[in-house]
């Protein structure tokens, strides 16, 4: 079929159509059709639309055939009422993934044979009664409503909706069951740590500190008072365990204290003067 269709479109044109080949200062290239040339700018058909590219990125231009280039030719050569040859043209299109030419060929079929059931399909129309529809049109006529992406009934757009809403809240409240979870596993952590530092501290004040003996001093027969220490001491460890108890500690009393002996003052002879410095005058 498709090369019946490119048979009929070789007789119809004189030859084959030059497309032009655009490549830009940016290393990538594009292809078309020129089809009008400023001092500033190329206007270049692509196919799908046209696009104007400044002669400042354009480095050069290479004139080649290509199924765009060869699709206008065709249809240059085609006249307007000659609904086979275009509908052989939107075929040969649709075969070389020329998707906007084949759809023009076919909206033109239609503009001159609007019930043309080849164009109607080749569009993407359904039948509904005596009309033709497009897609949307016929299933809204059905009662058909869209969601996304698809042709569904009212009542299953609820459903879905529904569906979806449901789905969400379940999703919220396990974020919320976690969220809860953590919290408490956080504050568990805290309460054992405040747990453990106190018992910490109980078990260092419950730790045995002798304090020697309470009273300050005891007197001994012969060697003088008995002292006590007045600062905390810890049990010494014996061979028969620890009692706790230190024994105090027996100190020699100081020697009593005298005073020195007065030196006497020197005689005075009678009718001598007194001694300077212990000299005579």
């Amino acid at each position: 079929m498709k090369r019946l269709a490119l048979v009929s479109l070789i007789a119809l044109a004189p030859g084959l159509a030059a497309a032009d080949q655009v490549f830009l200062t940016s290393g990538g290239e594009i292809t078309g059709d020129i089809i009008e040339r400023r001092p500033s700018a190329l206007v270049l058909d692509v196919g799908a639309g046209r696009v104007t590219l400044p002669m400042s990125i354009v480095v050069r231009v290479v004139s080649s055939t290509t199924d765009l280039g060869l699709f206008r030719s065709r249809a240059q050569a085609l006249a307007a009422r000659d609904v086979s040859g275009w509908l052989d043209l939107a075929a040969w299109a649709q075969g070389h993934e020329l998707a906007s030419q084949a759809r023009e060929a076919w909206e033109h079929v239609l503009a001159v044979d609007p019930g043309n059931s080849a164009a109607q399909l080749g569009l993407g129309h359904v039948r509904v009664g005596d009309r033709w529809m497009t897609v949307g049109e016929a299933n809204r006529a059905r009662g058909l409503v869209e969601f996304e992406g698809h042709w569904v009934s009212p009542e299953e757009r609820q459903a879905l909706v529904a569906d979806r809403a449901a789905y969400a809240e379940e999703r919220q409240a396990e974020r919320e069951a976690d969220a809860r979870l953590r919290e408490a596993e956080a504050r568990a952590r805290e309460a054992e740590a405040r747990a453990s530092a106190a018992e910490a501290e109980a078990r260092q004040g419950d730790e045995p500190v002798a304090s020697g003996i309470p009273y300050p001093y005891l007197f001994g027969p012969s060697y003088g008072p008995l002292v006590a220490f007045p600062f905390p001491v810890r049990p010494h460890h014996h061979h028969h365990g620890s009692t706790g108890f230190v024994p105090p500690v027996r100190v020699a009393p100081p020697p009593p204290r005298r005073d020195p002996a007065p030196v006497p003052a020197p005689a005075r002879v009678p009718g001598s003067l007194p001694l300077r410095d212990g000299k005579k005058p």
